[in-house]
């Protein structure tokens, strides 16, 4: 009973607002104590702003599990996912002001962040993305309200926030700080971000390209993937071609019988004899998710048949999942989604937005479709693993994987190898790989292995190099192509060996321009 509680699908418990969590102002010096067992924040996370030549200003990015610091006022989140505001709570903002603006980010992670954190919203500071804010003056100090929309050119910093490709609401942070004395300073701070052809054209940053009017001084970069192996395919060339497999699924094409060995016809007349002939029974389809972020996949199979359900699983949550999808405010995704798990009638196909580890091994699979009892409702079940890790795995089992993008910071890059000749670095640039969906077999391979009741011939996992941060390739072309003073590395900074590879790699980049 304890291990089938852990995959049933029943509605959602709201969850309670201890005493203690309910947004107050601090009465007590215990609300102000800070914790003592915390680090200081490391030197990684804090940015170093010249207001004058002998005065510098300071904020952090992404640093909310260290202890408080006594220079810092403004603490600045990327996004909402677990490695970047690990530490928040409703004590955090308490122990270092009593109604300031302190947590600067966008719109969505706001509303995320009193979702999931009872937030109190006097302590945060969202911001509209592509709006240029004046959150610091270097003259009077402090600003009323935490800041503003600015086109001034008076000394103080300002930030910009541009879409990060990555989860809803994430950004990177375009700072500009003009110095009593002095042009202008650029640092970007990508958080975790992918870039695209519509960042690259962007108006914002058009500017810092090679040979523009403005430099980046500083480059804080997304170095997940800083390692030539993993040189996956275009977001989009992947939800695509997925979404051109199902639909080949859905519809009985020719590429049934590669993924399942079989024919959807003969799977009914052998398995389902008391159907009426010719009825079309729904596909289930598992798309695994982290608390946010992969709703692009399933939005994509959604678009190609004709707007299908998405039901938002809760299991192994708060009970909240559903609430914080609805809080992207998506016109499209809030038109689909559905309390119902079997979905409304009039459809051939469901989609589930699930826990990775749903999809991760076919044991799991087979666990969240028996004790749901979907096998009454659905005929197949498709569970699809997007993840810039598994562009190695080559369809490989993940029964004993635990890696995920979010602790992807603690990962030691020991096999790493960084590039030594320019020509193998141009020929990245030049050439990218299309991606369709006989990739996507060919990396996940028919086998006729079965597991308990479950069997390949109704049930597959489909692990796609989808990746919402930038690949081999994208940062090398990032590093070559933007006029930049210095990148900065901001993960697997941790294991030397890693550090120094990747710093050879980015010195024969800058090499290239």
């Amino acid at each position: 009973q304890v291990e089938r509680s852990k995959y049933v699908n029943s509605a959602p418990k709201k969850r309670k607002v201890k005493q203690e969590e309910r947004p107050k102002h601090p009465e007590s010096a215990r609300d102000l104590l800070p914790s003592t067992k915390k680090k200081d924040i490391p030197e990684l996370n804090i940015m170093r702003f010249h207001a004058s030549p002998a005065q510098k200003y300071c904020v952090s990015v992404d640093a909310f599990c260290y202890k408080p610091h006594e220079l810092i006022k403004q603490y600045f989140l990327s996004h909402f996912h677990s490695d970047h505001y690990g530490g928040i709570s409703k004590r955090w903002s308490l122990e270092r002001t009593i109604d300031s603006k302190i947590i600067y980010c966008s719109r969505i992670t706001a509303r995320l962040l009193q979702i999931r954190f009872n937030i109190d919203p006097r302590f945060i500071f969202d911001m509209e993305n592509e709006f240029r804010y004046k959150v610091r003056c270097y003259v009077d100090g402090e600003l009323q309200d935490g800041g503003y929309v600015s086109e001034e050119q008076s000394a103080g910093l300002y930030v910009t926030l541009i879409d990060a490709n990555h989860c809803p609401g994430a950004v990177i942070f375009l700072f500009e700080s003009i110095p009593h004395e002095g042009d202008p300073t650029y640092y970007l701070h990508c958080g975790d971000f992918r870039i695209d052809a519509e960042m690259l054209k962007n108006p914002l940053l058009k500017p810092f390209h090679l040979g523009g009017p403005k430099r980046l001084a500083k480059v804080y970069l997304d170095t997940t993937y800083m390692n030539p192996s993993y040189n996956f395919p275009k977001q989009e060339q992947v939800c695509e071609s997925i979404a051109n497999l199902i639909y080949d699924i859905v519809k009985g094409k020719e590429m049934v019988k590669e993924c399942f060995g079989t024919s959807i016809q003969s799977r009914i007349n052998q398995f389902l004899p008391l159907k009426s002939k010719g009825e079309v029974k729904k596909c289930l389809v598992l798309v695994g998710t982290y608390l946010i972020g992969k709703e692009r996949i399933a939005t994509s199979i959604l678009k190609i048949l004709g707007g299908c359900p998405i039901y938002v699983s809760h299991i192994n949550s708060r009970g909240d999942k559903a609430e914080l999808v609805r809080a992207f405010q998506d016109q499209y995704l809030d038109s689909v989604l559905t309390a119902d798990p079997l979905g409304p009638g009039g459809h051939e196909v469901v989609v589930h937005l699930v826990p990775m580890k749903i999809v991760g091994t076919l044991k799991e699979m087979t666990n969240y479709f028996n004790f749901n009892k979907y096998h009454d409702s659905f005929e197949r079940c498709v569970g699809l693993r997007p993840s810039g890790w598994t562009f190695q795995d080559n369809g490989a089992d993940c029964a004993d994987e635990e890696r995920t993008e979010e602790v992807a910071g603690s990962m030691i890059m020991t096999s790493a190898a960084p590039v030594h000749e320019s020509l193998t670095t141009l020929s990245l640039l030049k050439h990218s790989e299309d991606y369709t969906s006989k990739d996507i077999l060919k990396q996940n391979p028919f086998t006729a292995k079965k597991y308990a009741k479950f069997d390949p011939s109704t049930s597959r996992i489909f692990s796609l190099p989808y990746s919402e941060h930038l690949s081999f390739r994208e940062l090398c072309f990032l590093v070559v192509f933007f006029d930049i003073g210095q990148v900065i590395p901001t993960v697997n900074m941790n294991n030397p060996e890693s550090a120094e590879r990747m710093a050879q790699s980015i010195s024969e980049w800058q090499l290239l321009r």
